[in-house]
């Protein structure tokens, strides 16, 4: 077994651990992981849920699930709603749990409901049973005849909202049937919010508008995103004011010519017996005009194609997806495909990842969309590296930093980064202003430094005597090569009232520990360790040997973090939430 399959086994048992799960759960997880290949469910998506089903059981009403594109947060869902709920008793028998999506894509709608909607299999009983998610359109939730009514009838016990960063605005239809009518009228529902980009509400957990626990999604090593696509340098970076399509000014005529550079990525498509390359245009007049040209320049060559909601389109979104796919899987074509408003947040491509050679993503103003998108659906578990893709660099570089470290997105010199690139919010709703207002300010009122040899000797266990056992243990396991040498990202401490950064979570370049080991008494213990809800204790773990390249500090051990009385202060902010979760004021 890897390193990886010894650790997650680790985390499977320790979760199980702290749930108080009943055999019937482990019978599950053990049949799921040995039919994967049937079930479509791996090790890391079982482990995403039990770590949701633990924030459910601690009593959190609002949680974030954060977790890479295409990694299988779907999965992650259908297992958590149909085996993990379950059997911790969080979900009886015809109760349910409501999926809800404000994605406008029929097909995307059609998806979830192919993999949410399936029955699943109950190792424990040899029974097969419907799932206990009921799918639902957010037009559907809001006028059904009102979401009161939805809930009671489907006996709703969790409200998962899918790709969160869309239409979560003040305004918005999910604001208006959640927040101001749902939670006013039954304010114990439960909210999970799902998304590779969820920035409205990490800001507002950030800042304390919302009170909402966070769990990080696992990314396992067969995963390939776009930070393994940035280090494997198939990204190149758009050109000045870059669009496909090209015009002048001609005796009075305006002339169209296709873009060199998709020229160029149109010839490398040409060296490959099948495949797919993609460019979005920004209107279908400009679409049609660039499928002309490329349709009379590689006439023999390529099968050009332009889909969108406009009629003049070759075809829909959905039935374009389903020809490209015939035309490549089942006929060895090479295709060109020229998107408008589509291939967007949660389309998978699936087995189409294999054959793509190209993409052309020109979105660069926001970060969500500009991750999301095309570059987006070439995420997931494939094998292909034959493919270029043309997008922002600057904007991808950001979102691979988040990416690897979510809580980033609150960094002042990151958002300056992208602001000066050009880059004007994170998503629909988080805009970068600049402006002055009140947050919550939380002063460090004494730090203590234990080494790794004085936890251990005699009188360690008595300077830490504000943790129970079990805590403690589970802080010098933290020390093991076993431990830190693999993934342990989204690690929880599970102590009331004490919050934890361990090194080994965070990537060299951007260490929260060792970026904060310098902390002093006049810090922000809510700025240290990204919590602005109330922790008495904050603990700093360099979990990394003195002699570990890896350890910036150079020390092997903790430092230990007690809060004071939090306080309102002036602050300069450059986020401004626009969201259901922001509240009446700009982010800090």
């Amino acid at each position: 077994m890897t390193a990886y399959q010894n650790h997650w086994d680790a985390e499977i048992e320790i979760l199980l651990n702290q749930l108080d799960a009943p055999n019937s759960l482990t019978e599950n997880i053990a049949d799921t992981i040995h039919n994967s290949k049937r079930t479509g469910i791996f090790p890391n998506q079982i482990i995403n849920a039990l770590r949701i089903g633990l924030s459910l059981k601690e009593g959190n009403q609002n949680m974030a699930f954060v977790a890479s594109m295409q990694s299988g947060k779907s999965g992650t869902v259908y297992f958590l709603c149909n085996y993990v709920l379950p059997a911790i008793g969080l979900v009886n028998k015809y109760e349910s749990i409501l999926f809800v999506t404000s994605m406008r894509d029929t097909d995307l709608y059609d998806q979830n409901c192919r993999v949410l909607h399936k029955e699943y299999y109950d190792a424990s009983t040899g029974e097969i049973n419907p799932s206990n998610i009921k799918v639902m359109k957010m037009s559907d939730f809001f006028n059904h005849p009102n979401p009161h009514k939805v809930v009671n009838e489907f006996d709703v016990q969790l409200i998962v909202r899918d790709e969160d960063q869309y239409g979560c605005g003040e305004e918005s239809s999910f604001q208006m049937a959640f927040f101001s009518e749902l939670r006013r009228r039954m304010p114990d529902i439960k909210l999970l919010a799902v998304s590779a980009t969820p920035y409205d509400i990490l800001d507002a957990q950030y800042t304390g508008t919302a009170d909402v626990d966070v769990i990080v999604g696992v990314r396992p090593p067969e995963y390939y995103g776009i930070s393994e696509m940035l280090e494997d340098g198939l990204i190149e970076d758009l050109p000045e004011s870059f669009k496909p399509l090209q015009s002048q000014e001609l005796d009075g005529d305006k002339v169209y010519n296709a873009h060199p550079k998709v020229l160029s990525l149109m010839n490398h498509l040409c060296g490959f017996d099948s495949g797919l390359g993609i460019i979005r245009e920004s209107s279908t007049t400009r679409a049609l005009e660039l499928r002309n040209l490329l349709k009379k320049d590689f006439k023999r060559q390529c099968e050009v194609i332009a889909i969108g909601s406009n009629s003049s389109c070759d075809f829909g979104i959905n039935e374009g997806i389903k020809e490209i796919s015939s035309l490549i899987m089942k006929r060895g074509k090479r295709v060109v495909l020229i998107i408008v408003q589509a291939l967007t947040a949660g389309k998978d491509l699936g087995l189409l990842k294999e054959k793509i050679r190209f993409g052309i993503e020109p979105r660069d103003r926001q970060l969500a969309n500009g991750a999301q998108g095309i570059t987006g659906r070439f995420c997931g578990y494939h094998k292909n590296r034959d493919f270029k893709l043309l997008a922002s660099l600057p904007l991808l570089r950001h979102y691979a930093q988040f990416e690897q470290d979510w809580e980033i997105f609150a960094d002042e010199v990151w958002r300056n980064e992208l602001y000066n690139n050009n880059v004007k919010g994170l998503s629909t709703h988080t805009k970068f202003v600049k402006t002055l207002s009140e947050g919550m300010f939380t002063p460090i009122v004494s730090i203590e430094e234990l080494s790794y040899s004085q936890l251990i000797a005699d009188g360690g266990r008595e300077k830490l005597s504000f943790i129970d056992d079990d805590a403690y243990d589970r802080l010098l396991a933290y020390f093991e090569t076993t431990f830190y040498e693999v993934s342990t990202k989204g690690t929880r401490f599970k102590q009331k009232g004490i919050t934890v950064r361990i090194a080994s979570s965070y990537n060299q370049s951007s260490n929260r520990v060792y970026r904060n080991w310098d902390c002093n008494l006049n810090n922000d213990f809510g700025s240290v360790f990204f919590k602005k809800n109330p922790y008495e204790y904050g603990i700093l773990i360099s979990n990394y040997p003195e002699s570990d390249e890896r350890n910036a500090s150079g020390f092997t051990g903790i430092k230990i973090l007690r809060s004071g009385i939090g306080e309102w202060r002036s602050q300069e902010t450059n986020v401004q939430n626009n969201s259901m979760y922001g509240g009446d004021s700009d982010a800090a």
